[in-house]
């Protein structure tokens, strides 16, 4: 089960690929990715992914290596597997 994403998300997602086509198809990716039955909470993981894929649009210091975290935790909740999480990493990396 792929994360939960409302409508609203979907449009944020869409525009985000829109802006920046990569940077998009990875976010829905990672999202389609996700095992969202391995946390109590899948809403705050599409919250995550969502606000720091807008700090990657915007060049945020440090944003870049937020999302390399956030996928290295969701590795360790079972959500993506070792080789999704070294996968949407490389991309994550090579996007900067």
């Amino acid at each position: 089960m792929s994360l939960p994403i409302t409508a609203r998300q979907m449009n944020a997602l869409k525009a985000l690929q829109r802006k920046d086509p990569d940077l998009g198809e990875l976010a829905i990716a990672i999202a389609q990715a996700f095992d969202a039955t391995r946390v109590e909470n899948p809403e705050l993981a599409a919250l995550i992914l969502d606000k720091t894929c807008r700090r990657m649009v915007a060049r945020e210091p440090g944003s870049q290596e937020a999302m390399v975290q956030h996928l290295a935790t969701f590795g360790k909740l079972n959500c993506l597997t070792p080789t999704q999480v070294s996968d949407f990493t490389d991309r994550v990396r090579r996007h900067g």
